[in-house]
């Protein structure tokens, strides 16, 4: 996993939001964002093995993986406002900073 523009977004998000004594709540976000990216290497991952999969068993894997990590991280989001009671607007900040280090450590690898 080659994540360093979303690590570095994300580790600046949290010690920013630390300053102001949501450091737990913009950590947790971060952390939601590294199991999505984590989600999305691993099935990377498993359909790079599958290079002789047709077409169709290639779309299905997509599928799979799309909406297993919107499932994570609508559930981890919502337990995380819900049940911990975090802050919202620290959680899904550094959450939405770790989605676009992600789109752009994903430009920058290519």
């Amino acid at each position: 996993m080659n994540s360093l523009v979303q690590s570095l977004l994300l580790a600046v998000a949290v010690l920013t939001f630390y300053s102001y004594g949501f450091g737990l709540d913009a950590l947790y976000g971060a952390l939601v964002s590294f199991t999505n990216t984590w989600l999305f290497d691993y099935f990377m991952r498993t359909q790079k093995a599958a290079v002789d999969a047709d077409a169709q068993k290639s779309f299905r894997m997509a599928i799979k993986s799309s909406v297993l990590r919107i499932f994570s991280l609508a559930m981890l989001t919502l337990i995380g406002l819900s049940l911990l009671a975090l802050d919202p607007g620290a959680l899904i900040l550094s959450l939405v900073v770790g989605q676009v280090g992600f789109i752009l450590d994903r430009f920058r690898q290519k």
